[in-house]
């Protein structure tokens, strides 16, 4: 019967070999566990995976001395783990390039215009001076653009609403803005005005009176001149004879008017501008030839003032009326 010291190598490499094998069995469970949760967390729909790096394991020690143990499969590796290719991250996907769309550059801003305006009315003319026409006015408070002047600045040009252009004096407007204007020549001056003569005067009447209008009236029993003079303006005019004359015998009517000779002063009653000369008291039938005389006396005639007139008396009209106008 061996004893206690020839057992114990044998026991010692029993024990080695349980060891290994407890070991291994252990490490194959491990194994299938951990390929059994990795194919769990594989999801339906591939999405970036990471890649995993194979952890080493021990090597296993493999004991020839057991014929019952049944061998297993290869673990699998992590090579075996399908592997999903990564989605391309932002960064991959090329980027849609813009087309440069064209910048207008900013206008430049347009200086801003000289303007005239003026407190009062001030005439607009053709031209730099008053000796040209007025082409019109430019009304309080309103303005205009300044868009020329002439050589020496003291008159500028401005539009006018038909197209035109024309000229105010700077003395009487003021200007405002930057005044950078180009001086501008200025049109022909105006003839000057001919002359307008006065319209001739009408011929001065050859007497200072003249006759208006006369005619005859019917009255039986009297010879009988009368009528009122007056002057242009129709006011009686007073102390104004008329001779009537019959062939060689004539006679002077007293004056027009509230006059008189003395001594008898017999037509001082009379109305202003009215004269009157009665003859007698039956029609004294002729071709009487009446006209206004300058008379002191009423006998003497010392001026014809007026064209002689011819009136007949009838026996069926013998009374006369006869109008005259004084001229001057």
């Amino acid at each position: 019967m061996p004893s206690f010291l020839t057992r114990k190598p044998v026991l010692i490499s029993l024990i080695v070999v349980l060891s290994l094998v407890a070991y291994l069995i252990f490490t194959l469970m491990f194994t299938l566990l951990f390929q059994y949760n990795t194919a769990l967390r594989v999801p339906n729909t591939p999405t970036p995976a990471p890649t995993f790096t194979a952890v080493p394991t021990s090597t296993p020690l493999v004991a020839a001395a057991i014929p019952t143990a049944t061998p297993l499969p290869p673990p699998a590796t992590a090579t075996d783990t399908p592997t999903v290719a990564p989605s391309p991250t932002a960064t991959d996907a090329p980027l849609p390039t813009a087309s440069p769309t064209p910048v207008t550059p900013a206008a430049s801003p347009t200086p801003e215009a000289a303007q005239l305006s003026a407190g009062t009315a001030v005439n607009v003319r053709q031209g730099p001076g008053t000796n040209y026409p007025v082409l019109g006015q430019l009304p309080p408070g309103q303005s205009l653009p300044v868009v020329g002047q002439n050589e020496s600045g003291t008159w500028w040009q401005v539009p006018l609403p038909n197209g035109g252009r024309g000229w105010i004096a700077d003395s009487v407007v003021q200007v405002s803005g930057p005044v950078d204007v180009p001086v501008v020549p200025a049109p022909p001056p105006p003839a000057p005005p001919t002359a307008t003569l006065p319209p001739p005067e009408p011929p001065k009447p050859q007497f200072q009176y003249e006759p208006t209008g006369w005619y005859a009236d019917t009255n039986y029993g009297l010879t009988r001149f009368l009528g009122t003079i007056t002057d242009a303006g129709g006011a009686p005019v007073n102390g104004v004879s008329v001779e009537a004359r019959c062939g060689d015998f004539s006679v002077i009517s007293n004056p027009s008017g509230p006059v008189g000779w003395p001594p008898f002063y017999d037509s001082s009653g009379d109305p202003p501008g009215f004269w009157d000369l009665t003859l007698d008291t039956k029609p004294i039938p002729c071709k009487w030839v009446l006209t206004v005389v300058e008379s002191p006396d009423g006998k003497t005639v010392t001026a014809r003032m007026s064209d002689a007139i011819e009136v007949e008396v009838t026996t069926e009209e013998s009374i006369i009326t006869a109008n005259w106008r004084k001229n001057w």
